[in-house]
């Protein structure tokens, strides 16, 4: 199976993401298990496997919408008081 990086400019573009947002992801996904999606084979140069960024998202959007579940049960709990 063939895997598929890109460099940040490229995740940029693919995602529509912003370079700086991208950035924040990247140190994000570094301390957690995504940590393996990401080559870095010298100091100047980056590569991101476009499907492990893509399971960061998916991640990320699971984890808000548990959040907001948790919000809803609190804001609920306090409304029947």
């Amino acid at each position: 199976m063939e895997e598929n990086y890109k460099d940040k400019r490229g995740i940029s573009e693919l995602f529509d993401v912003p370079i700086k947002t991208l950035n924040n992801d990247l140190t994000e996904m570094r301390r957690i298990e995504f940590n393996v999606y990401i080559l870095r084979p010298s100091h100047k140069r980056i590569y991101i496997n476009v499907e492990g960024y893509k399971s960061f998202f998916q991640y990320k959007q699971k984890l808000r919408e548990e959040q907001f579940e948790k919000t809803i049960k609190v804001i609920c709990r306090y409304d029947i008081i």
